[in-house]
């Protein structure tokens, strides 16, 4: 015993100094130019997500520091919106902004709807555009939802209830339910399995499985965004579907897929991913906004490993019987609303002169 306290003393100068050493390195990192891999690092840790765009990237390598390119994630008003529960503050009674033009972009997984997220939100100042990106609108409450004129995430149509508005205009894309599917899948097995990556398990099944497996697993399946994706998000909510999925009959789901059709008609603009330039001179005219003359795609899965070499580039996939058959249940619902969606997309785009590009 007395040999191991003797051992025991004698290394902890070391280990004191090995500890004054590491910090040391930390504070200097700290201090220096953010690199490429601290910005990737600092949007996905903070904010949750990938950076928008090359341009995105380099901008934030310009902060003079590590420790300020931290401290700038941290207090934007897209970090302080996923918190904005726990961070109550005084606001104006809702009544004062009821009468205010209001547009939500009801954004559909894997349709192509980054990109025209960033044009809507242009339009609006930076303090009237809702942080929250996900479907979490019901956790503010109604004097900060009243701040705000412009929505856009992953939100089901139940999550629009909660806005307090008197008119609000809907903007909704629509992409062919089976080619969603697969660029769902490419989307997740592009991704690298480790880091902050590795606690995700439909990540680590893409990666693992063929696109056939992995849409015949059950608890892929069972995900609103990937069975009938559409129906769930336009004719119900993603939690009506996680908490009655197990006992839906089909009275259930012919009520959901009517409601999904009213909804469709009711959308203020709709657009269609694979006529993408003439749904955004569509949309832009439904919203009496100006159209930008050129539109770069954002967030496309093919760019993911020019942004960061730990992700790769994920072949096409073909459709295969096996695969085909895999999806016919997860789509048969949402082939109907698409079609039904283009066919209200064909009749605002005569209604507004838009013709085919």
């Amino acid at each position: 015993m007395r040999k191991i306290l003797r051992l025991f003393y004698a290394l902890v100068p070391q280990f004191g100094r090995y500890r004054r050493e590491k910090l040391e390195q930390v504070q200097h990192r700290l201090l220096e130019r953010p690199s490429r891999e601290d910005v990737l690092h600092g949007f996905r840790l903070i904010l949750g997500r990938e950076p928008e765009d090359q341009q995105a990237i380099d901008a934030h390598m310009h902060i003079p520091s590590v420790a300020e390119l931290r401290r700038t994630l941290l207090v934007s008003s897209e970090f302080q919106g996923q918190y904005k529960v726990m961070r109550p503050e005084p606001y104006e009674h809702p009544s004062l902004s009821i009468e205010r033009e209001t547009i939500v972009f009801i954004h559909m997984q894997k349709t192509g709807g980054t990109t025209l997220r960033a044009l809507l939100e242009g339009q609006f100042p930076a303090d009237r555009v809702c942080p929250v990106r996900v479907d979490k609108l019901h956790l503010l409450s109604v004097a900060e939802l009243g701040q705000f004129d412009f929505f856009a995430g992953h939100f089901d149509r139940s999550s629009i209830c909660f806005i307090p508005r008197k008119e609000i205009k809907t903007v909704a894309l629509f992409r062919e339910p089976r080619a969603r599917l697969i660029s769902f899948y490419r989307f997740l097995r592009s991704h690298p399995t480790r880091d902050e990556f590795a606690a995700d398990p439909g990540i680590r099944l893409a990666n693992e499985l063929t696109a056939e497996e992995f849409f015949e697993r059950p608890e892929i399946r069972g995900l609103p965004a990937v069975y009938n994706h559409y129906l769930i998000a336009l004719g119900a909510s993603f939690s009506w579907f996680k908490r009655n999925q197990g006992s839906l009959s089909k009275e259930d789901i012919s009520s959901a897929f009517d409601k999904a059709k009213r909804q469709i008609r009711a959308i203020t603009a709709i657009g269609i991913t694979e006529r993408f330039d003439q749904s955004v001179e569509s949309i832009c005219k439904a919203l009496h906004i100006d159209k930008r003359p050129s539109i770069a795609p954002l967030h496309v899965t093919s760019n993911f490993v020019e942004l960061d070499a730990r992700f790769k580039v994920v072949e096409p996939v073909a459709m295969t019987p096996r695969l085909a058959s895999a999806l016919d249940e997860l789509t048969v619902y949402d082939d109907e609303l698409y079609r039904f969606a283009t066919q209200e997309f064909e009749r605002q785009c005569a209604e507004l002169g838009v013709s085919k590009v």
